[in-house]
């Protein structure tokens, strides 16, 4: 009697608490994270002429932040486009 209450209940139970917890823990790792372009600007032709692009990167350590061949940057004041930026 005892081998047939946990077969019929406990056994089924025990299945759908693991599949609960398989379900869940693989929703975040399914998340992906969205590239977040951001505005950089590049020196072209000249470093005091700050041309826009759209980069994925941010201030942080790293590799440099490429748009093409040019070195992106981001600005630190509204006439200098001198911070550096890295890959994300």
């Amino acid at each position: 009697m005892k081998t047939t209450i946990l077969k019929a209940i406990v056994l089924p139970v025990a299945a759908f608490v693991l599949a609960s917890a398989g379900a869940v823990s693989t929703n975040t790792a399914k998340e992906s994270k969205a590239d977040v372009l951001i505005t950089a600007y590049i020196h072209n032709p000249a470093v005091d002429d700050c041309q826009p692009v759209q980069v994925d990167c941010s201030p942080g350590a790293g590799p440099t932040c490429l748009s093409g061949s040019f070195t992106a940057y981001g600005k630190e004041s509204a006439e200098s486009c001198t911070m550096q930026l890295h890959r994300n």
